[in-house]
């Protein structure tokens, strides 16, 4: 899954006010931030086939530290005990770990059957959803929008006042159009003095 796991920082993130986007996102994508760490230092192995699946051609050989089910659960654990000790915040160690755990099922669903239950096991699961670049855009791209349909849009610095995000998404539009049109374009977040 790619952005299924930024769909689930983003949900998270209204249960978890605390908790910063950033922090959400990358507890979304770390397992595959750990997975290439373990490759380079062999303890884990993939290989690159030509057609494997319609969305990406790795063939995952052997990832149980980073991708089994219960090496999921002990790194969930570990960055919510890391999040609160930094934070202190109770709730959003539990969403933030809660996330992380989320990247082994949303992989389950997307990967062939290779998802690992556990380091030496040989039991692998898997729905195959890669196998098809539909239904992969469909699932993903309708996470992702219910995701960001949550959000309320939120007030960030626009030229000389706060804009919603709509507002901003607007601005951007018609900025980009005077630019297409020959127009120059405006500074935004200029410092007038």
């Amino acid at each position: 899954m790619f952005i299924g796991h930024f769909a689930v920082a983003f949900a998270a993130k209204k249960v978890a006010p605390k908790a910063s986007l950033g922090t959400l996102v990358f507890a979304a994508v770390f397992l595959d931030a750990v997975w290439p760490v373990l490759v380079l230092l062999g303890i884990e192995r993939f290989r690159i086939v030509a057609g494997y699946t319609a969305i990406n051609p790795f063939e995952f050989l052997h990832y149980p530290w980073s991708h089994s089910m219960l090496m999921t659960g002990v790194w969930a654990v570990l960055f919510a005990i890391v999040y609160q000790t930094v934070k202190g915040d109770r709730a959003g160690a539990m969403w933030v770990g809660i996330v992380v755990a989320s990247h082994w099922v949303l992989d389950c669903v997307t990967h062939r059957p290779d998802m690992p239950l556990y380091p030496g096991g040989s039991e692998r699961l898997g729905l195959a959803l890669w196998q098809s670049w539909p239904a992969t855009f469909a699932v993903e791209g309708s996470m992702f929008a219910a995701a960001v349909a949550l959000q309320e849009p939120e007030p960030f610095l626009g030229v000389g006042q706060r804009q919603p995000l709509v507002g901003a998404a607007r601005a951007q539009r018609r900025d980009t159009g005077a630019l297409q049109r020959g127009h120059r374009h405006r500074e935004v977040g200029a410092v007038k003095t």
